[in-house]
C-alpha cells in the first residue's frame, strides 16, 4: 500500500522510507510514541498531506495523482474531533456521506445504518454542539466510515473516551473489518489492540520497526527481567557487575536500570545491599505488548493522546 513514505518538516524528518501493508478485512494498530511519525503516515495515505518521497496505491490507484478518486475509497477520522456543531448528527453524517461522493438517494440511508452501528439512532436529530463528549466521538468516527470505504483510518479513536463509547467504536471497528474493510487504527491503548485482534506495526523516530501478530511480536522480542527506579544512580562498576542495563534517569538524580535474567525480587535487593534502602519501584517484566514495545524502542508506549 505505502512505500518509502519519507516527510521532513524543516530539520525533524517525521518519516523515514516507512513501508504499510493493510489487506481487506484486516486491522493493523500502527504503535508509536508521541511524535513517532503515526499521524503524518496515514496523513499522507488520506492523500491529505504529500511525502517528500515514496508511493501509496489503494485498489490499483495512485493516491498521490489520483486524489479526488482515491478519496471515496478511504475514509479518516483525525485525532481532533471534527463534526459541525450547528448540524445534527443526521446532517453531518449526510453531508460527509456527499463528500464522499455517495449518491444523494442512498444518503439518508447510509446516515440512518452509521447511527444505529454507533448508537446514534436517538440522537439523529439532535444538534451536534449538544452532544455529549463521547457522542461527539462516535459522530466524529461515524463520518469517517458513512460511506463505507475500503480503507478506514482512525488516529487516537477513543482518547478522552468513556467506556461505553469505547466498546461501541471498537465493536465498529470490528465490524467494518468483519465486512471486508481495511483498517489502520492508531492507539496508545494496548488492550485495545488485544480486543482488536489487530496485526501491529511499530513505528519510531520515522521509521517502521517491527510488524506482525501479537504471538509472533512477543516471540521475536521476548523480554523478561526486573525493571526497578533508586533514588540515586549507581556507578559504572556497579552497573557493569550487577549485570543491568540503565534506562532513565529521574529528575531528582535517581535512575531507573533493567535485569535481564530471572532474578527474583529477593536476590536483586541481595545483590544491592545498602543500596536497596533507595529503591522506589520495582516491577517485573512479562512477555506482552508493552515489553514488545519496551523491546523494540528502548521505552514504553504512553497511555494518552498525541
Amino acid at each position: 500500500m505505502a512505500r518509502g513514505l519519507t516527510k521532513s518538516y524543516g530539520d525533524v524528518q517525521a518519516l523515514r522510507g516507512a513501508d504499510i501493508d493493510v489487506a481487506a478485512g484486516q486491522i493493523t494498530a500502527l504503535l508509536g510514541r508521541n511524535g513517532a511519525g503515526k499521524t503524518t503516515m496515514i496523513s499522507i495515505i488520506a492523500g491529505l498531506l504529500r511525502p517528500d518521497a515514496g508511493t501509496v496505491e489503494l485498489d490499483g490507484i495512485d493516491v498521490l495523482s489520483n486524489l479526488d478518486e482515491a478519496a471515496k475509497l478511504t475514509g479518516i477520522a483525525p485525532q481532533d474531533t471534527g463534526v459541525y456543531g450547528v448540524l445534527t448528527v443526521r446532517e453531518n453524517l449526510e453531508f460527509f456521506a456527499n463528500l464522499a461522493g455517495v449518491e444523494r438517494g442512498s444518503r439518508a440511508t447510509a446516515a440512518t445504518d452509521v447511527a444505529e452501528q454507533l448508537g446514534l439512532t436517538e440522537l439523529l436529530d439532535r444538534r451536534a454542539a449538544k452532544l455529549s463528549g463521547g457522542e461527539q466521538r462516535r459522530l466524529h468516527t461515524g463520518c469517517a466510515l458513512v460511506h463505507r470505504p475500503q480503507l478506514l483510518m482512525l488516529d487516537e479513536p477513543t482518547v478522552g473516551a468513556d467506556v461505553a463509547t469505547r466498546a461501541q467504536l471498537i465493536a465498529s471497528v470490528r465490524a467494518m473489518a468483519n465486512e471486508g474493510a481495511a483498517v489502520i487504527y492508531t492507539t496508545h491503548y494496548l488492550n485495545e489492540v488485544e480486543a482488536l485482534d489487530a496485526d501491529i506495526v511499530i513505528i519510531d523516530h520515522g521509521e517502521v520497526l517491527a510488524r506482525g501478530t501479537r504471538d509472533e511480536l512477543v516471540e521475536a522480542h521476548r523480554l523478561s527481567g526486573l525493571e526497578f527506579t533508586l533514588d540515586a544512580a549507581l556507578d559504572a562498576a556497579t552497573i557493569d557487575g550487577l549485570g543491568l542495563t540503565a534506562t532513565d534517569l529521574t529528575a531528582n538524580g535517581g535512575a531507573t536500570y533493567r535485569t535481564s535474567d530471572d532474578r527474583s525480587i529477593g536476590a536483586l535487593i541481595a545483590d544491592l545491599g545498602p543500596r536497596s534502602e533507595g529503591l522506589l519501584a520495582v516491577e517485573s517484566l512479562r512477555p506482552d505488548l508493552e515489553t514488545v514495545f519496551l523491546a523494540v524502542t528502548g521505552d514504553r508506549l504512553d497511555e494518552g493522546g498525541g
